[in-house]
């Protein structure tokens, strides 16, 4: 019954398709919008009459198929159009995989907003695909991304300050509330950056990479310094390997700026001693958690790495130049420049 139903419902829309256009025609034909032979319009008069009578009879075969029988067919074919709509946006993420058309940024962007969806809303790959393109047009997930995570760091860094006991002043540390959360930030960004770039040079190399994670520093380095030329060589080595883990020269560029900031909070937290033990540990719990930073505190290792450093500066010659250097700076030249005026 059910493919009796289906050639009927298909006849009876062909016939209506049919009377429809037929009867397009002779309007335009009466208004004089159009002219055509005398032959011609009887063809299509007689074309729509015959369309009349088919679609009549078809209708009359449809009507007497019982409602039980129609309802049955309709719930299967809902059915069908559901399986297949399934199934359709099931391998969405393979056709999308496959499509050799896109590029590997549109392809990662669309499978990405497929992820977030709700489980009820689709998209068909056209518009998906539109949507992607205003996405990486815009660049609105790595702003957004970055907000968020900015967002986050800063109401856990809020959080922690709150919590301290009463009595604690840190209102001479106020200037430091906004600019640590954004260390923080650009420490994560760019080990997320760097491991993104390991993850993408392996899936298309067989030499792969592996990211170690950064080194432990040590926190004599920051309280010595200006004073002892071994921690200035120590946080040099430090910064060097955590330079050499960096993939290119824009994250090079980039962790020099961050290992900056990074040793200015330090250093102005260092300076202030137990007035800044709160602040300064959730400077690093927050380090800690969102680019894996540590600092060393096992007792045999700060010896150990003391002794190394002490050794190697022995060896070192301080009176040479190890790299060619501008001894006016831009300021120390605009500065003349000004009072010159």
């Amino acid at each position: 019954m059910e493919v009796s139903i289906f050639a009927l419902e298909k006849l009876m829309a062909e016939n209506q398709e049919l009377i429809s256009n037929c009867t397009k025609q002779l309007q335009e034909i009466n208004n004089g919008k159009i002219k055509v032979s005398a032959l011609k319009q009887a063809s299509i008069e007689n074309t729509l009459e015959e369309a009349s009578l088919a679609y009549e009879t078809y209708k009359h075969m449809y009507d007497e198929i019982p409602k039980a029988e129609k309802d049955k067919y309709k719930e299967l074919v809902r059915v069908q159009e559901a399986l297949a709509k399934q199934t359709y946006y099931k391998v969405q993420k393979i056709r999308l995989k496959r499509n050799k058309n896109l590029t590997r940024d549109q392809r990662l962007e669309a499978m990405m907003i497929i992820d977030e969806l709700p489980e009820n809303i689709h998209f068909e790959d056209k518009e998906l695909l539109d949507i992607a393109n205003i996405v990486l047009k815009n660049n609105i997930r790595s702003v957004t991304e970055l907000e968020n995570e900015l967002i986050t760091i800063k109401n856990e860094f809020n959080s922690k300050i709150n919590s301290l006991p009463d009595g604690k002043d840190l209102k001479h540390f106020a200037f430091l509330d906004t600019y640590i959360p954004i260390v923080v930030l650009h420490f994560s960004v760019l080990i997320q950056n760097i491991n993104e770039l390991i993850s993408e040079h392996n899936e298309n190399s067989e030499k792969k990479l592996h990211f170690p994670g950064l080194p432990k520093y040590e926190d004599w380095w920051i309280e010595e310094l200006f004073i002892n030329h071994q921690a200035y060589f120590a946080l040099f080595k430090w910064k060097d390997i955590i330079k050499n883990l960096c993939l290119n020269e824009q994250q090079k560029i980039i962790w020099n700026k961050i290992f900056n900031n990074w040793l200015m909070v330090k250093k102005i937290l260092n300076s202030k001693d137990e007035n800044a033990y709160d602040y300064n540990y959730i400077f690093d719990q927050l380090l800690e958690k969102y680019a894996h930073l540590e600092e060393e505190l096992d007792v045999s290792n700060l010896e150990s790495m003391e002794e190394i450093i002490k050794n190697i500066t022995l060896k070192e010659d301080f009176s040479k130049n190890r790299s060619l250097h501008n001894i006016q700076t831009t300021y120390s030249t605009w500065k003349k420049e000004k009072q010159n005026q």
